[in-house]
């Protein structure tokens, strides 16, 4: 029996190539053997506009986890969930913290067995999980000449699927979409457009309808959120699949049975880890639909769990989205994660495969902060500087 002994948790500033500055926490277990196992809690540069007490988390979480077993699996994952329950939004700050402490058991349970988490998953199924770069909305007649010089950039380092973020101007949008097709033709794959949640069905629809032509895979998150209705709509008149992101398992279930969706986006930020993961994932296999792994964009070790998971799952069969580690300027580990050919490889080696650098969290360490800006540049990832 191995016993958890100490909750460690290290908030850290991180700025993205953007010039926004993204607040985690980095998640350390230490146990009785002398193992430690890390997580991380992503990104909380999302609405709603506030911070958790470090501190105070902390010893909460250690009086919650101090001297349970760390195999008690069912036990942990009761406190947690009773302790930071689902709030039923997307961006429900209780699971980004849930997630930071049930990757870092994952961890554990891997160096203690001396299996990676993929192996504690029941093995890979495919050798790397293919991704979709991001392209954030265009704000400007520039952000169209930037993002197409970004994408070439991409495409020159082997990245040829992309994602791009709509619903903003939606003028600016179909520039930019016609510039994309006109400049790469087939060189590139758009798979999505991803709406999030910002427009209502309607509107979806007919920016859908006005640029089918261009040829995407799939849209996302194609009307405002919880709006099944409005999803199903899309995806009746819509010639092109629909996914959406799910906060809980209750919430994939009103998908599949609304018949509101094609794809389950998958995404650990927002269920709260891998575990909570496991219960969409048999939701998405019995109703027969596609997943995909979504992100909040996190930096390596988050990374990590997405990957491991994505491999060692059968119904990932959409290119998936995290590229943190591209994002940021700075990383917390050793070694961060490897991308090659447009596609996200495991870490190899016990648990998620990953190692902190002690120097380099020490450099981005610091209290969680709020920089000054408008709610639309939190939205669009916009920042002052690139």
């Amino acid at each position: 029996m191995t016993r958890i002994t100490a909750v460690r948790l290290t908030p850290v500033n991180v700025a993205r190539t953007t010039g926004v500055v993204c607040g985690h926490v980095i998640v350390e277990l230490d146990t009785d053997d002398g193992q430690t196992g890390i997580g991380e809690m992503s990104d909380f540069q999302h609405l709603p506009r506030f911070h958790p007490d470090i501190g105070d988390l902390t010893s909460t979480l250690t009086a919650m986890l101090t001297g349970i077993d760390l195999w008690a699996a069912n036990q942990i994952s009761g406190l947690l969930e009773g302790s930071f329950p689902s709030s039923g939004s997307l961006y429900d700050k209780g699971a980004v913290i849930r997630c930071g402490i049930d990757i870092a058991l994952w961890d554990l349970r891997g160096k203690v067995s001396g299996r990676s988490v993929g192996s504690l998953l029941g093995g890979a199924v495919r050798n790397a999980l293919p991704v979709a770069y991001p392209i954030f909305r265009q704000r400007s007649a520039a952000d169209i000449e930037a993002n197409l010089e970004l994408v070439a950039n991409r495409l020159d380092e082997g990245f040829t699927m992309f994602r791009v973020y709509v619903g903003g101007d939606l003028g600016l949008d179909e520039l930019f979409l016609r510039a994309l097709r006109d400049h790469f033709g087939d060189r590139i794959e758009i798979k999505s457009l991803d709406f999030s949640n910002l427009l209502d069905a309607a509107a979806a629809t007919r920016f859908i309808e006005r640029t089918l032509d261009v040829g995407y895979a799939l849209v996302e998150a194609p009307a405002h959120e919880g709006d099944l209705d409005g999803l199903a709509q899309v995806r009746r008149r819509a010639l092109v699949p629909v996914s959406e992101h799910v906060y809980d398992a209750s919430a994939a279930l009103r998908l599949v049975s609304a018949r509101a969706v094609d794809v389950l986006n998958v995404g650990l930020f927002a269920l709260g880890g891998i575990t909570p993961a496991l219960r969409v994932i048999a939701i998405a296999e019995a109703a027969q639909v596609e997943c995909l792994i979504g992100t909040t964009q996190e930096l390596s070790i988050g990374t990590a769990a997405a990957v491991h998971l994505g491999v060692a799952t059968e119904c990932v069969t959409i290119a998936s989205d995290p590229v943190g580690p591209l994002l940021y300027r700075s990383d917390v580990v050793a070694a961060p994660v490897t991308y090659s050919g447009g596609e996200l490889l495991a870490p190899t080696g016990p648990g998620l495969g990953m190692e902190i650098d002690p120097e380099r969290l020490q450099e981005v360490a610091g209290p969680l902060r709020w920089d000054a800006g408008a709610t639309t540049s939190i939205i669009d990832r916009a920042g002052t500087s690139s």
